[in-house]
C-alpha cells in the first residue's frame, strides 16, 4: 500500500505551440523526475491544467506516465471533481 511521504511532485502537462499535449516531452519530464529521486508523481496537476482537458485526453496523460514510471514510483491523478478522481484511479489500476 502507498504510504504518502518525500517528494511527490505535481506534475505540469508540456503543451506544443497549438496547445496540444507533447507527448515526447510528457515522456522526458516523466522520467526526469523520476531518475531524481521523486517518492510519486501527480498527473495534470502543477498549473490545474486538468480542467483544460477531454476525458479521453486526461487518461491518455494518465496513460504515459504510468507506462513511463514503469512502476518505479506511484502515480495520482489530480481533479476538482471527486468522481474523476476515482474514475482516473480506477483507470491507473488496470495500467499496472
Amino acid at each position: 500500500m502507498f504510504k504518502p511521504e518525500g517528494i511527490i511532485p505535481a506534475m505540469v502537462t508540456p503543451l506544443t505551440i497549438d496547445s496540444e499535449m507533447n507527448e515526447s516531452a510528457l515522456r522526458k519530464l516523466t522520467n526526469y523526475l523520476t531518475a531524481g529521486g521523486v517518492h510519486g508523481l501527480f498527473a495534470m496537476g502543477s498549473q490545474e491544467e486538468f480542467w483544460a482537458f477531454s476525458k479521453d485526453e486526461k487518461q491518455y496523460v494518465w496513460e504515459i506516465v504510468v507506462e513511463e514510471t514503469n512502476r518505479r514510483v506511484p502515480v495520482g491523478p489530480l481533479s476538482h471533481d471527486q468522481r474523476e478522481r476515482l474514475r482516473d484511479v480506477l483507470h491507473g489500476m488496470k495500467l499496472i
